[in-house]
């Protein structure tokens, strides 16, 4: 005896109708950014001039809040290490501090527009 295959009209039915009860709500974020900052530092060596340098840009991003602190998430960054005259090493990072922020529901941006 053949097995009868479900109909696909049923069958695509049957989908749109679970997609609407467990469809949700689109939640997106966005990347906001301050103006580039510059963090300086030098060390014995190139390791440890790095790190003084990010520490330095770390702090002066604070500034912007604690989210911005995140040398991962900047933009246009680079970060440059020279030897000087002394044998020590002296690094310069830079970057735009960013932070990722949720976006607002559009009922929030809707009432925000009206200012209701």
């Amino acid at each position: 005896m053949a097995r009868r295959r479900p109909d696909l009209g049923l069958m695509l039915l049957l989908a749109a109708a679970l997609g609407q009860a467990i469809s949700f709500p689109a939640v997106g974020a966005v990347r906001e950014c301050g103006a580039p900052v510059t963090g300086l530092g030098s060390g014995g060596n190139e390791a440890a001039a790095k790190k003084v340098a990010l520490d330095d840009w770390k702090t002066k991003a604070a500034a912007l809040g604690e989210g911005y602190t995140s040398w991962r998430l900047a933009t246009n960054r680079f970060l440059e290490c020279k030897p000087d005259s002394s044998g020590s090493v002296v690094c310069a990072a830079r970057g735009a501090p960013c932070t990722i922020e949720q976006a607002p529901a559009t009922r929030e941006l809707r009432k925000n527009r009206l200012d209701i």
